[in-house]
């Protein structure tokens, strides 16, 4: 018998969820015997669940929620490190591992598109003692969209945090890392760096446009300290889409890396959409970790 858990957050994407929850659900009860709805109620439920259905004989997981929520049971199938296939229904603002992966940002057309659909492998990456699937990224330009309100989301969507971003680096503020891999350890001034799995990042294909989901590779962008002439020559091209030069930042490819902080400051990270773990960070990525539904 073919076993699926399904973990809903109900609050995701201005509770959108409670709209198409039964219709995912009857989809599906196509594709598999018995399916089990369980919605979350508090941080921690979507990692708890998937981890359980991983280690009890569940054939699938599907989420549906934001990218909180999808970073959560990726953190639950990881602990659990057993093999079985993921699916989720993206409702946040950004979706960037919906948007690397072609799969629909309408919850509608996500769910019409399990009729016809494929699984294919996806690497996650582990940051000190917890997982990711998209980003880490730390500086100026984190900390100010922690900051951005329900409200802005709701009306801009990803350029919400764009334009935050932009003007927090205004400020002009750096750190000293250091980062040290297989080669060496290198040592960068820099408003911030960026570590990415996909060549989606706040919904923009600028930064790592080569990065593919499954080429067991970390991508680490390390951007210059450049002054605001700089960042109001460079927004024109990254709003049409251009890669950016490494006149603004160094791109490197690795499949570990640690990341510390030199000048003692205090710097918070930023993991697929949510406070991440700190400073120093021990990254290596997972290739080909999970098995994901995606269209055919």
């Amino acid at each position: 018998m073919k076993r699926c858990m399904l973990i809903v957050n109900p609050t995701a994407g201005r509770e959108r969820a409670k709209y198409h929850k039964d219709n995912l659900r009857q989809q599906l009860e196509t594709m598999f015997d018995d399916v089990e709805l369980r919605e979350t109620q508090k941080a921690g439920d979507a990692t708890e669940w998937a981890k359980e259905a991983a280690l009890t004989g569940f054939d699938s997981v599907f989420s549906m929620g934001g990218d909180g929520t999808l970073n959560e049971t990726i953190n639950g199938l990881a602990q659990a490190n057993s093999a079985i296939h993921f699916g989720f229904i993206p409702l946040g603002t950004i979706n960037d591992l919906a948007r690397a992966l072609n799969i629909p940002l309408h919850p509608e057309a996500a769910i019409a598109m399990l009729q016809h659909c494929k699984t294919v492998k996806v690497d996650i990456a582990k940051a000190n003692d917890r997982y990711f699937v998209n980003t880490i990224a730390a500086g100026i330009m984190p900390e100010a969209v922690g900051h951005v309100s329900i409200e802005q989301k709701t009306r801009l969507g990803p350029l919400a945090y764009f334009l935050t971003g932009i003007k927090a680096m205004q400020a002009h503020k750096t750190s000293l890392f250091k980062i040290t891999t297989a080669q060496g350890s290198t040592v960068h001034r820099s408003p911030l760096i960026v570590v990415m799995l996909t060549n989606s990042v706040g919904s923009f294909r600028n930064l790592a446009p080569q990065a593919r989901v499954d080429d067991g590779k970390i991508w680490l962008g390390i951007f210059k300290d450049f002054n605001y002439l700089d960042l109001i020559k460079v927004i024109p091209e990254f709003l049409a889409g251009q890669p950016l030069t490494s006149e603004l930042m160094t791109l490197k490819t690795m499949d570990r890396v640690r990341i510390e902080l030199l000048d003692g400051s205090h710097l918070s990270t930023n993991m697929d959409g949510d406070e991440g773990p700190a400073f120093p960070l021990d990254i290596e990525v997972l290739p080909s970790f999970l098995s994901v539904y995606v269209p055919a």
